[in-house]
């Protein structure tokens, strides 16, 4: 039997936090395992959760946390945690095997393991953090994932969600939505952009709603029907696919 408890860790590869208490509620962000959260409301099958990392707010199914006692939760949020920095990783827990994805926390992992509250997790295989993961690399990793409103995972994934796993592996924390993530860094003017800065878009409205990574100053990665790669100006994005320009550009940010 679970017992909701007022904070908890998820313990699962990914999962979705909706609008509203109901599996027809847009998804709107997700959490990865080990993304530690407070418990606002509790009910059954939906809770209502805070993750403080991402300042979010939104439901879940109760059944997707292990519980943690305060002290565990606040030893989580205060600890900086590896960060997993490979496609796929493969663990055995209490409930059998499980495949975590490339972003998630690996929270006090020490000598392969990890202790989430009672629950015990065994690293199945070596993860190298000696060399400091490239952005570039990360990024290429998440090539043709399918675009999700929302997502974070290799299987789903929307524009800043994208930048932002690319950066957390780096080490770097951003928000977790454009219109809050073009609040960081240093603004750079257009023409001197380079390979590793920011460029976020403009919808009709003049409000931020996308961003991408650049490669080059002339090509940027980001996810718009799915993570790829396009041609990049003055004019804003150019899809080869679609033989136009899809993105205004709004500006420019450097994160040192």
């Amino acid at each position: 039997m679970i017992t909701i408890g007022d904070f908890g860790v998820c313990n699962l590869s990914v999962v979705p936090v909706r609008a509203e208490a109901s599996d027809a509620s847009e998804i709107v962000t997700q959490l990865l395992f080990g993304d530690f959260v407070k418990i606002l409301e509790k009910g059954e099958p939906w809770i209502k959760i805070r993750f403080e990392k991402d300042n979010y707010e939104g439901w879940m199914d109760f059944k997707q946390l292990t519980y943690l006692i305060e002290r565990e939760y606040e030893d989580g949020i205060s600890t900086r945690h590896l960060v997993l920095n490979e496609p796929i990783l493969e663990l055995e827990g209490p409930k059998g095997i499980q495949n975590l994805m490339l972003g998630s926390n690996l929270p006090f992992l020490k000598e392969g393991k990890m202790r989430l509250g009672d629950e015990l997790y065994i690293v199945l295989a070596p993860i190298d953090f000696t060399v400091k993961p490239n952005i570039f690399d990360i990024a290429e990793i998440y090539m043709n994932t399918p675009y999700l409103w929302g997502g974070k995972s290799i299987f789903g994934i929307d524009c800043s969600g994208l930048v932002q796993l690319c950066f957390k592996v780096c080490g770097v924390d951003l928000p977790r939505n454009a219109v809050d993530q073009v609040k960081v860094g240093t603004e750079i003017k257009f023409d001197d952009r380079k390979a590793g800065d920011l460029v976020y878009f403009i919808n009709a409205k003049g409000i931020v709603h996308h961003v991408g990574l650049l490669t080059s100053p002339t090509e940027i990665i980001h996810a718009a029907g799915r993570v790829r790669k396009d041609k990049l100006d003055e004019n804003g994005i150019f899809n080869g696919d679609l033989e136009k320009y899809t993105h205004q550009v709004y500006g420019v940010r450097r994160l040192v």
